[in-house]
């Protein structure tokens, strides 16, 4: 490598270094309880001087912009957690649900296609599916594809229950991991 490239290199990975620094110096004095560390501090805390900290970030607001970033990436896993939880507690109550209603849904939809009532009642019961989607998963599904709360109704869905449970033969517990995953994948959560 030739000598200029090695100092550039040697530059760049310094700058990194001092960006690194600057950042994690904001979030320690941030948890440490200062509500508006100064640049000064944060040069105090890091060791990167003043004048280096504004050569790397454009302002102090692009530095608070770089320490969110970090501080997302940190505890990124603790959403997903959350999210994870909710998605298996919402399976677990419709495998419940599904489980008691199953013979009653089963002749209800066999009869729906000659019955305006059954029919108006199976729409109302997707509404429902459709609103309570919507309603638990509305910050997971903001970001998506619009087709994603489709997915995850699907997935929630006594068909999709009734298919595994009767046509594939799974126990309640392996129907509702079967579902987990499903609405996991569609909410592109990975626990």
């Amino acid at each position: 490598m030739p000598a200029d490239d090695a100092s550039v290199d040697g530059r760049r990975a310094r700058r990194f270094r001092s960006r690194d620094l600057a950042v994690d110096a904001l979030l320690d004095l941030l948890a440490e309880g200062v509500v508006r560390p100064t640049a000064q501090e944060v040069a105090a805390r890091s060791g990167v001087s003043l004048r280096s900290i504004f050569r790397i970030f454009d302002d102090v607001e692009s530095l608070h912009a770089a320490a969110a970033a970090r501080q997302l990436s940190r505890v990124r896993h603790l959403f997903v957690d959350v999210v994870a939880a909710r998605v298996k507690a919402m399976a677990g109550i419709t495998a419940r649900l599904y489980e008691e209603i199953a013979p009653v849904r089963r002749a209800a939809l066999r009869a729906a296609p000659e019955s305006a009532a059954l029919q108006e009642q199976l729409a109302r019961a997707r509404g429902w599916l459709r609103s309570e989607v919507e309603r638990l998963f509305e910050l997971e599904l903001s970001g998506l594809d619009p087709t994603a709360a489709s997915a995850v109704e699907m997935a929630l869905s006594f068909e999709a229950w009734d298919q595994l449970r009767s046509q594939q033969g799974l126990s309640v517990a392996r129907a509702s991991a079967a579902v987990t995953r499903l609405v996991q994948r569609a909410l592109l959560v990975d626990p």
